[in-house]
């Protein structure tokens, strides 16, 4: 048998660990009444190596799965989100997203100074922890959400603007973090200004682009949502060469073509895959989980 065919082998062989194990481990979440993504994380625990029966040795046989799901929730998720609705609230969100993430940083150097992390000479370590423990998971507080049925609650709204307004933050620091003794701001302006121009430029061709490619293609339910899809990537994948997360790029991609009336029947079509690939991530972070020191 052939390398390729026995790692074919291998990956269906990993995801129907993944899918069987997640399953069985949320039916006793369910009757501890707990959220389903912690079965799901269990699931990934007991296949993983370290902590669990290590069934599953090659990790990046479902997290490279599994970033599928996350594309397309947020990418669903976009789809959700009134753009009208949000730019209302954008005093309110610019607000709350910048005193969130300035207090849970001020608040993380406290914390960890406290444990003894220091900086200076060069050591950053106090600050990359403190920004660290400042962010929150996107695809878990989503997935709450929408599970939750919140999604598209004023706060829901909030949230979801705060967690852009993070990956920002987190944008920034990232094009600092290289030299944190003297900030390139000239990588920083970069950063941000492809950030705009990938946001601009995806709206412009939906509006202008986009729309008359779905006209042409609204009598096939089929090549809309194959349209759908390939617009998806296509701007994740952008986004990924402009320094965004390619979630981002999917939100963005979502958001863009919102107020098209397929949305509906795309949403309904890609939501059962997208629970398929999203219960392999939360199973990948499970395979993570190491053994406490």
């Amino acid at each position: 048998m052939s390398p390729a065919i026995d790692q074919s082998i291998s990956l269906l062989t990993d995801i129907a660990y993944g899918i069987v194990f997640a399953a069985a481990a949320s039916h006793v979440a369910r009757l501890l009444r707990q959220p389903l993504i912690l079965g799901y994380v269990l699931g990934g625990v007991l296949l993983g190596s370290h902590l669990g029966f290590g069934l599953v040795t090659n990790e990046a046989n479902i997290e490279l799965i599994s970033e599928i799901g996350l594309i397309l929730l947020l990418f669903i998720i976009g789809m959700e989100i009134n753009l009208r609705e949000l730019v209302k609230m954008g005093k309110s969100m610019f607000t709350l997203g910048i005193v969130q993430f300035a207090a849970c940083v001020a608040l993380g150097l406290l914390a960890f100074r406290f444990l003894g992390y220091r900086i200076g000479n060069g050591n950053f370590d106090l600050l990359y922890i403190a920004v660290a423990a400042a962010l929150s998971s996107t695809l878990i507080v989503v997935k709450l959400l929408h599970d939750k049925f919140e999604i598209h609650t004023v706060a829901g709204r909030l949230t979801v603007g705060v967690l852009v307004l993070q990956d920002v933050g987190a944008i920034i620091f990232m094009a600092c973090q290289p030299n944190l003794l003297n900030p390139q701001l000239v990588n920083i302006a970069q950063s941000l200004g492809l950030g705009v121009v990938l946001v601009v430029t995806t709206f412009l061709a939906s509006r202008h682009l986009l729309s008359r490619l779905f006209l042409a293609a609204s009598k096939s339910p089929e090549l809309v949502l194959l349209t759908s899809i390939a617009w998806c990537f296509f701007i994740a994948g952008l986004a990924e060469i402009a320094g965004l997360s390619k979630e981002m790029g999917a939100l963005i991609a979502g958001m863009s073509i919102a107020a098209f009336p397929y949305g509906t029947a795309v949403i309904g079509t890609l939501s059962g895959v997208r629970d398929f690939f999203v219960t392999l991530f939360f199973v990948s972070l499970g395979l993570k989980v190491p053994v406490p020191t």
